[in-house]
């Protein structure tokens, strides 16, 4: 087992020894609100939102059960809210140093809940109220099948698409509106640590049992989440402590062999705020359905460690810290690899060995309104693809200060803070003949007007200074204009900046034989987005349907682009000079819960999109992997207490393929394709929970996205013409046990 995964711990348990200033039997002393929520059928409700004055104090357990610390005494409004029932408010009194019981029972409906996000504006607020328009999935979407890292769960989500850049080993990397992975900002509780390394194989080591919800961003968001952040922001929020079941357990096996298990404990949730869990994930058994020789499905090995602690002064929360510690050994290739192997010129198979520390934390700072948040990750790769060795180390290192000031009698909402990053990257690359370090400073100011109940304006500024290439200015202004209760318009309009790194750019550059040219010095690339957000709520009595419509148009100076059709045998990297790359499209979703009338609740969701390349000498041409179109869809259904089926789908549409040619050549293009899941899921008693699952209904897959694949260590061998699914049919049975507070 790596040191690091006892250095993370050993950082955790010290932030532990300074979170509690007074001894733990001093919380005892602590004062809110407490009770058991249910339905109107006197049934127990799990995943209750509790706020307390407008803001987040807990979540009910299986049992109903809640605990939601308040640190003043007196008059509060307790509001309890969750998707399909009809939010309930009520005036309770708190008395000095102890805890008032209350029953609550909510009424179903077909109402969305309406929740508070922090991505879109680093200060919490109501999606509804938000400039900038924020998508929130919760963790119950996510673990609608067995999934055993967060890229298994993105697939289902309007506008992402989770691209796999190779058949082999499967890195892969998630795109935002047809933009490329490195253009998604992938951030962990708001704080960038996910860096060029990581974002190749790190996604997969984020495990779905420590996701609380996701929220994401599309479009220009640089001015507050800095200059990676082209394309738009991937928010990752983890559990809060203070919410989590005191005990969970979870295990699933698949029919591919493989076995997915995790565990956590909160200690005292809901006053000392502590969560530690761990997960494993396993899968030795060797499928090859397709019939090239190599794995289907990657070998793995993967152990997560997670734990987090709530900062408390005189009883009450301050901030958080967490630890997470990530340790993986994976391999694709053929059946006769083993571990000796690696490195073999006769033996193929890809080898890759990561282990991550992660630490991040907030704290309340010492002046009024002022909140300080740090993280630092380190990560680092050991790897073969074939006889190519490929070794790197990430370092990153990340602070920011946050001024809100309370907003009072004005109509501004102002935001400012400084920002700082350190990022240390290393390779045995050529491309990195000497440790690249970079330190950006950055300063930013943001202000939300609001003009009147109809009208909110938002403007925003960020300047970030690199030493290669100076001062980096990203504006950004957004107008939100709400004519009726239920209707609301968005415009976003920003910049963006990105230098980049080789490794996460193309995949191709060290699993095939094609070698890599960088024809210049690559300069940075920059866009320009503009992004417009329509939502309606329609009116059908009881079960209103909620409409989104996005239109979205990036264009790309600068840009950084592989060339694969200059040479069969080459990768030439170079700017793209006075020819310019554009993104564009719209999108269409809608859901409606016809809660009232029957438990079905239903999601659609449509993205048309087109990605290209244009100006110059060069005619038009369309990128790579983006897809013309793709859509999305799932069904709830509730077929009775305990008992709940859901069915959920996705289409894809052509994309523009590489170039093969002679004996190997291939289409350049793809049909489209549908892929379908089916789950049943059914709770015998509060705290159990079966499910059995089905991925990929109708066992579709593209084939070997292999080419040349019986000589491996051969000019032609390629592993990146991957647009489809490469495993079948499987499922997966699991089993959930929770224990409430």
């Amino acid at each position: 087992m790596p040191g690091s995964l006892l250095r993370g711990f050993g950082l955790l348990l010290v932030a532990a020894a300074f979170s509690h200033p007074r001894p733990l039997a001093a919380l005892q002393d602590d004062q809110g609100v407490s009770g058991v929520v249910r339905s109107s059928d006197g049934a127990p409700l799990e995943g209750v939102a509790l706020l307390l004055d407008g803001r987040m104090g807990a979540t009910s357990d299986a049992l109903g059960r809640f605990r939601a610390a308040h640190p003043r005494s007196g008059s509060v409004r307790l509001t309890a809210e969750r998707l399909g029932y009809a939010a309930e408010s009520m005036e309770v009194t708190v008395p000095a140093g102890s805890w008032v019981e209350v029953d609550v029972v909510l009424q179903g409906t077909a109402m969305e809940l309406d929740p508070i996000v922090v991505t879109g504006t680093l200060s919490e607020t109501r999606v509804t109220d938000s400039p900038v328009k924020v998508d929130v999935v919760s963790a119950r979407v996510l673990s609608r099948h067995a999934a055993a890292s967060l890229m298994d769960g993105v697939g289902r989500i309007n506008g992402l698409y989770p691209q796999v850049d190779c058949g082999v080993c499967y890195t892969n990397n998630i795109r935002i509106n047809g933009m490329e992975g490195p253009y998604t900002a992938v951030l962990l509780n708001g704080t960038p640590i996910m860096g060029a390394l990581a974002s190749v194989y790190g996604l997969n080591g984020i495990h779905p049992s420590v996701v609380e919800r996701l929220e994401i961003l599309k479009g220009p968001q640089s001015t507050l989440h800095g200059p990676e952040a082209m394309g738009g922001v991937v928010n990752i929020i983890t559990k809060d402590p203070r919410f989590a079941p005191e005990l969970a357990v979870e295990a699933s096996r698949s029919s591919l062999g493989e076995t997915n298990a995790s565990a956590s404990w909160a200690p005292g949730a809901g006053r000392s705020g502590a969560l530690f869990s761990g997960s494993v994930v396993h899968n030795d058994d060797f499928v090859d359905d397709n019939g090239d020789g190599f794995a289907d499905l990657t070998l793995d090995t993967r152990l997560n460690l997670f734990g987090s602690l709530g900062l408390r002064r005189e009883g009450r929360r301050i901030g958080q810290v967490t630890a997470k510690v990530y340790y993986e050994d994976r391999f694709g290739g053929v059946e006769a690899w083993t571990p000796a192997d690696r490195g073999s010129d006769e033996v193929y198979g890809e080898s890759i060995r990561t282990d991550r520390l992660e630490l991040m934390g907030s704290i309340d700072g010492p002046w009024s309104d002022t909140r300080f948040e740090a993280s630092a990750s380190h990560h680092r790769q050991d790897s073969w693809y074939g006889d190519t060795g490929f070794e790197a180390e990430q370092t990153i290192a990340f602070g920011r200060l946050l001024w809100d000031p309370p907003r009072r009698e004005s109509q501004h909402d102002m935001l400012v803070g400084a920002a700082v990053s350190y990022d240390r990257y290393d390779d045995d690359t050529p491309a990195t003949s000497q440790a690249d370090r970079r330190w950006i400073p950055g300063l930013f100011v943001e202000d939300r007007f609001h003009a009147n109940e109809a009208w909110t304006v938002l403007g925003g500024l960020r300047a970030d200074h690199h030493r290669h290439h100076g001062v980096i200015w990203s504006p950004r202004a957004s107008l939100m204009w709400r004519p009726t209760a239920d209707a609301t318009f968005r415009v976003n309009v920003g910049t963006g900046f990105r230098v980049v790194n080789l490794f996460t750019e193309d995949h191709a550059a060290l699993t095939g034989a094609r070698e890599v040219i960088v024809a210049e010095e690559l300069e940075p690339e920059r866009s320009s987005s503009i992004a417009l957000n329509y939502n309606q709520v329609l009116d059908f009595g009881a079960n209103p349907m909620m409409i989104d419509v996005d239109a979205f148009y990036t264009r790309f100076s600068n840009r950084i682009v592989p060339d694969y059709d200059l040479d069969p045998n080459q990768i030439v990297y170079a700017n793209l000079g006075d020819r310019r790359s554009v993104t564009r499209g719209f999108s269409v979703a809608l859901n409606q819960n016809f809660g009232t009338a029957l438990p079905l609740l239903y999601s659609v969701g449509f993205t048309v999109q087109d990605v290209f390349l244009e100006g110059g000498d060069e005619p038009r041409e369309d990128e790579f992997f983006a897809a013309d179109y793709r859509g999305v869809w799932s069904v709830t259904w509730e077929a009775r207490p305990g008992v709940t089926l859901e069915y959920g789908g996705a289409l894809t549409g052509p994309m523009r393929l590489p170039r093969f040619e002679g004996e190997f050549a291939r289409p350049t293009r793809n049909d489209p394709y549908a892929t379908h899941d089916l789950q049943l899921s059914w709770s015998p008693v509060p705290g159990q929970r079966v499910t059995l699952g089905i991925q990929n209904l109708t066992d579709f897959t593209q084939g070997s996205p292999l080419v040349d694949p019986t000589r491996p260590f051969g000019d032609a061998f390629d592993t990146s013409y991957v647009y489809g699914p490469i495993v079948g049919r499987r499922i997966n049975l699991g089993l959930r046990l929770t224990r409430g507070r």
